[in-house]
């Protein structure tokens, strides 16, 4: 199975490239997001074609065995992407169709259960809206995160996650979770505190995130 995927550009179609690695082309199917990010780094066949790294999604199944691939410019959007195509009727290629906004805007709508920003997205309409706030709503929020990649050379250059004493970690997360994910200061300072007092090992928003999301589910 492909993980990762690192090569030069040779084609680009609709919404897929050809990226040859190793003197193979493999044809990467890419969600709008990513096709924006490299617009600029498609350069003519031959030694001047432009490198890429993606990090690789790779679907097949009994029912469709010929496998796709899709391609992301860092694993936090891939895993995002994962997620996605569990909620029903959201396929692959669906999924990967939605992009079309950062991933950062898209969780935030779902965990504030935003439908209707959701169905502004390509190939998203009202059902599956419902049924990406039903099962997803409180599984993204450290997807809020995330920021878009900046494609230097062909290449992502990516961002390490932070690491923040407590201050900073409680203000990071707290304008988050007010800002984009729509809760009331007091409910946001409450959960923030709780995630604290039940690990206080914590060190990034990332970690914070998923330790508030599953208290959250804990009766």
């Amino acid at each position: 199975m492909i993980a990762l995927l690192r090569g030069r550009l040779r084609r680009k179609h609709e919404d897929r490239v050809v990226v040859e690695a190793a003197g193979v082309g493999y044809e990467v199917v890419l969600p709008p997001v990513v096709q924006h990010a490299i617009a600029g780094a498609l350069a003519s066949d031959g030694d001047g074609a432009a490198e890429v790294t993606l990090e690789i999604h790779y679907h097949a199944t009994q029912n469709q065995p010929s496998p796709v691939l899709i391609g992301f410019l860092s694993g936090l959007d891939k895993e995002f992407f994962e997620k996605l195509i569990t909620v029903k009727d959201v396929g692959p290629l669906v999924a990967a169709r939605s992009l079309a906004s950062p991933v950062s805007e898209i969780a935030a709508a779902i965990a504030r259960q935003d439908e209707a920003y959701l169905r502004r997205l390509p190939g998203i309409g009202p059902q599956k809206a419902k049924n990406i706030v039903a099962q997803l709503s409180t599984k993204v929020a450290k997807f809020a995160l995330s920021q878009p990649e900046a494609v230097v050379g062909g290449k992502p250059a990516a961002a390490a996650p932070a690491h923040l004493d407590e201050d900073g970690l409680r203000s990071a997360v707290f304008e988050i979770m007010t800002k984009q994910l729509g809760h009331r200061p007091s409910e946001a300072a409450h959960l923030i505190s709780a995630a604290l007092s039940r690990k206080p090992t914590i060190t990034t928003p990332e970690e914070l995130f998923d330790e508030i999301y599953r208290g959250a589910k804990t009766p």
